[in-house]
């Protein structure tokens, strides 16, 4: 059976019509958040993520408990001999301290088109995952030619704050003539 992209979007439409008050539609086993709470939760991604955020505005949403998935970040954090709430602070709470796990340095040359990096927020329970638009050069084609790409963070959120983080980084290898050549 084959479906236009109208329909699938029709469809999509139909499944994600408002429930009855109190009702999820798709309800996580166990989750016992209320919409308030899932709505503190969709606040938490959103003021995070917001363009012009500060860094003391960041650093604010993270709770002293809070665990790192992203192996980069463990691995920077590890080699600082910071815990993953420590870390946290010294990545979002001022300017970066050196480049531990964050790959090579940005490249110089044409800057990538600027859009809206906030695309999408979902909140399932405790957990808020943002969607973000980025921009990437193109290592096939002439500097300067970039790609639309998008990534995603997800939080699991407790009382307004952040205490476990999500994403789909990985550990890059050292850029040519810093290391490991």
């Amino acid at each position: 059976m084959r479906f236009s992209c109208a329909a699938a979007i029709v469809m999509g439409a139909a499944l994600m019509a408002s429930p009855a008050a109190g009702q999820t539609l798709f309800p996580t086993p166990g989750c016992k958040a209320t919409p308030a709470e899932m709505e503190q939760t969709r606040q938490a991604g959103i003021a995070f993520s917001r363009p012009g955020a500060t860094p003391a505005e960041r650093v604010a949403l993270a709770d002293p408990s809070y665990k790192q998935h992203n192996p980069a970040f463990v691995k920077g954090g590890r080699e600082a001999g910071l815990s993953d709430y420590d870390y946290f602070k010294s990545r979002f709470g001022g300017p970066p301290q050196g480049r531990q796990g964050g790959g090579p340095p940005p490249a110089a040359g044409p800057t990538p088109p600027q859009g809206n990096p906030l695309e999408i927020v979902m909140v399932e329970c405790d957990l808020v995952t943002i969607v973000h638009k980025n921009y990437r050069q193109d290592p096939t084609a002439a500097p300067g030619t970039f790609y639309e790409v998008f990534t995603f963070d997800t939080f699991r959120v407790r009382n307004g704050k952040f205490i476990e983080h999500w994403d789909g980084a990985v550990i890059n290898p050292p850029a040519p003539g810093r290391g490991g050549d």
